[in-house]
């Protein structure tokens, strides 16, 4: 199977010819006649891509794909429409629509179409930003490591020029895109991605720069790639090393002459678009072995911005593992839970080789599988990338130390709070803390106070 398709469609015969030709493609298709039973079905099933008519009745294809963006966010959306709305369909992957195809649409249009879709949500499951939806923009941290980081981000942000993200898989590159994005100047326009790796070489130039009616078979109407849509905006451009090398001089010139033309075309187009890339390469070696320009790796390297891995950064393990337990427990349906004394303590040894993905993952995983209020050390290391994790001795005398240790911060915590009359937001000044970071503290330490604010 080449991966799980919804499609929306409230035309009965649309619907049998879609399933048919995806069917034969080798994909599993579930059918629904509208937006509101798409909703219904997601709420309750996992799939791969969503193909959806714009015209239907209850809730029409845009506004299932608003939903979508609120809560699936990485489910790539295709939008069938008419000639006649191709406007609609266009402004909603400037939106972060993954693609449009045009009625009557051409076989091998679709199962492109589709087949780039499955492809980037396979790559987002596998290396998929991740981070909390909470604190600043979307992430979380107090440790050294991440707060010099966030200040490199403000300052790209408030600069014109390219950035270019590097670190490890799953440290969260896609976030930080979107932060620069929405504290530039350009926050009121577009916001436009695609990975790289899920876009097949040959395909390339068609879907970053558009391609010409007549280009290549399939290409039934003239179609405007990624730079055309995101004028005005960022074009976030996630493993930028996997741009074939063909294809590489014409990005550069893109981003020296801020020009292009469209697969097929000899008409040139202007572009006013910020470039982001990401990239878990070394491209500098990319470069000394000649896969990588070197000047177009100096052209995206405007302002270099490295994500420090979990390893090094182990401040913030607490923070963002109560911030997923909080959010799975709400999504699973479950009461809140808690992670046991000394697991967390324990796992600061481990070098989370899948960074904030696999805290996510494993968080995750803990809650659907543990029974009772308590997350123990087997529950949240079960599944994890070093099997080794799994049986990690935690002698007494390493209890009694993680004891003392969380002991001493329940008696600094209270000191601070006694201090501040039993204001816990003036308490979370006095110790340059943050208010929510303190009450996480509270509640992860178990410390019970009588009134306060």
């Amino acid at each position: 199977m080449k991966g799980c398709i919804l499609v929306a469609e409230d035309d009965r015969n649309l619907r049998r010819i879609l399933r048919a030709m995806l069917t034969r493609e080798g994909y599993e298709v579930s059918e629904v006649a509208d937006g509101a039973a798409a909703v219904a079905f997601l709420a309750s099933h996992t799939v791969d891509a969503l193909v959806t008519d714009i015209r239907m009745p209850r809730m029409d294809g845009l506004e299932l794909f608003r939903h979508c963006r609120e809560r699936h966010h990485a489910l790539p959306v295709i939008l069938v429409t008419a000639y006649g709305r191709i406007e609609d369909a266009v402004e909603a992957m400037r939106a972060g629509a993954f693609d449009y195809i045009l009625k009557p649409f051409d076989e091998a249009e679709l199962l492109r179409v589709v087949s780039n879709a499955v492809a980037s949500s396979r790559v987002f499951e596998q290396e998929g930003a991740s981070a909390p939806a909470e604190e600043w923009f979307g992430m979380v941290g107090k440790s050294p490591a991440w707060i010099e980081t966030r200040k490199v981000i403000e300052k790209a942000a408030a600069s014109p020029f390219s950035v270019l993200i590097t670190g490890e898989t799953g440290t969260g590159k896609e976030l930080v895109a979107r932060a620069v994005h929405r504290i530039s100047a350009r926050r009121d326009g577009p916001f436009l991605k695609i990975n790289g790796a899920a876009i097949p070489p040959t395909l390339w130039e068609a879907e970053i720069f558009g391609y010409e009616k007549g280009a290549f078979t399939g290409a039934v109407q003239s179609k405007p790639g990624r730079f055309e849509l995101a004028n005005g905006g960022t074009f976030f451009l996630d493993e930028v090393g996997e741009v074939p090398h063909d294809a590489q001089a014409k990005l550069l010139r893109v981003l020296e002459d801020r020009e292009f033309e469209r697969v097929g075309g000899v008409k040139t187009f202007s572009s006013d678009v910020r470039l982001i890339c990401a990239s878990n390469r070394d491209l500098k070696r990319e470069v000394s072995q000649s896969r990588f320009r070197e000047d177009l790796y100096y052209r995206i390297n405007g302002i270099p911005i490295h994500l420090p891995p979990l390893r090094e950064r182990m401040e913030d393990l607490v923070p963002l593992s109560e911030f997923f337990l909080d959010r799975n427990c709400r999504e699973l349906g479950k009461e809140r839970k808690r992670i046991a004394p000394g697991v967390l303590e324990a796992l600061e040894g481990y070098h989370w080789p899948g960074n904030i993905r696999e805290l996510e993952n494993a968080i995750a995983r803990a809650v659907a599988l543990s029974e009772g209020e308590e997350i123990s050390q087997a529950d949240l290391c079960f599944g994890l990338a070093d099997p080794d994790v799994q049986h990690i001795p935690v002698t007494p005398e390493e209890e009694r130390f993680h004891d003392s240790v969380r002991e001493h911060k329940r008696a600094v915590l209270r000191r601070a709070i006694a201090k501040a009359g039993g204001n816990k937001t003036r308490a979370a000044e006095i110790l340059g803390l943050s208010p929510t970071y303190l009450f996480r503290l509270i509640r992860v330490l178990g410390i019970r106070l009588i009134g306060g604010s």
